[in-house]
């Protein structure tokens, strides 16, 4: 039968933690978040639909990470982790065997006093065809190894912010060339005042003597006369 896996973080909702744990995490576990506990019979419950679980966590240097895992009814496996001078994370604490497809529960306490459990997420399998009426826990689907998420919120704000920024830049930039073209505008058509000869011209009187003066008839000569 064809299954997939999905992860569930072990910030889920889905997981259910006795006191005596604490948040922590870094860039190099799932989701960068950790639950962390060293006191004896802390414990966590997780309720799934599926047909196997896995749980996997930090290997460090600070002790043994002494976990007691219990599925449904089925008899404790204990898990009793190396310490190493590096840490090795999504380490696998424990992976169960094929069970029947339904609704399970899985239940692992920190067995020894000091034990450095350091839990990072959960791995569980459904069928391909799993009914629809069955309602899964909000998770992340894969196929293969899980690797640190970035924040959906942050990548959407900084390229909401970058889109803003050229919005901007591109209005300063367009109101810049209509405002140069429109002093350059109003500089060509700026009215000029028309030109005023003031020379001298003849006035209208002098006018009308010139003319008076070329059309005056010649006045008659006055012939000598004779004396009989």
């Amino acid at each position: 039968m064809s299954t997939r896996k999905v992860i569930i973080d072990d910030r889920d909702t889905q997981i259910l933690y006795s006191s005596g744990w604490h948040v922590d995490g870094s860039e190099n576990e799932y989701q960068r978040t950790t639950s962390n506990t060293d006191i004896k019979g802390a414990s966590f419950t997780f309720t799934f639909v599926g047909t196997s679980v896995a749980v996997y966590g930090t290997l460090d240097s600070l002790g043994h990470p002494n976990t007691t895992y219990i599925l449904d009814d089925s008899d404790p496996f204990p898990f009793v982790g190396t310490p190493k001078r590096i840490a090795r994370y999504q380490q696998e604490f424990y992976s169960s065997p094929i069970v029947p497809y339904g609704k399970h529960t899985l239940v692992g306490s920190c067995a020894t006093e000091g034990a450095h459990v350091i839990l990072d997420y959960f791995v569980f399998t459904i069928p391909l065809d799993f009914p629809t009426n069955i309602t899964l826990p909000t998770a992340t689907t894969t196929t293969s190894d899980p690797k640190p998420t970035y924040s959906v919120t942050i990548i959407v704000g900084s390229v909401l912010g970058g889109m803003v920024l050229m919005m901007i830049v591109l209005a300063v930039f367009l109101w810049c060339r209509w405002f140069r073209g429109s002093r350059a505008s109003k500089s060509d058509t700026h009215i000029r005042p028309f030109d005023i000869d003031t020379s001298p011209t003849p006035s209208s009187s002098h006018n009308v003597l010139v003319a008076a003066e070329n059309h005056k008839t010649a006045l008659p000569q006055a012939s000598p006369t004779s004396v009989v």
